[in-house]
């Protein structure tokens, strides 16, 4: 079994719902995000996946969070951007494109700084 890693950032904003206190305010981060993906077998090239396409892919996918307030896109007007909630969304996106037989997204982690961080495990 083998598993790589790779990581991108978002610089977002978000307000938090059903929050008192500071969490309700709208405020931002520089959001760590890392995708683990695991493998049973190597490729033909001796690859779980290309890092270059598992960071592109990430990018890709985190890019419509570039410096905009979450709660404003999809799904985040409708779901409460937290980062237990976006690392699910990560982990669903990532899955879409590369889960096959061989390739499985496992894991997600975002931080909203250095001290605080969810973890998304997906089954």
């Amino acid at each position: 079994m083998w598993e790589i890693s790779q990581e991108t950032v978002v610089a977002a904003a978000h307000q938090l719902r059903f929050a008192p206190g500071e969490g309700e305010r709208l405020h931002g981060h520089n959001w760590r995000i890392r995708a683990t993906v695991r493998a049973s077998e190597l490729d033909s090239r001796g690859f779980v996946l290309d890092f270059a396409d598992l960071g592109g892919a990430l990018r890709a996918l985190v890019e419509p969070y570039e410096h905009v307030f979450l709660n404003e896109i999809p799904p985040f007007s409708d779901i409460n951007p937290t980062a237990e909630n976006i690392a699910r969304v990560v982990a669903d996106g990532l899955a879409a494109k590369f889960d096959d037989a061989r390739v499985k997204v496992v894991r997600i982690d975002v931080w909203e700084n250095d001290q605080c961080k969810a973890t998304y495990h997906r089954s």
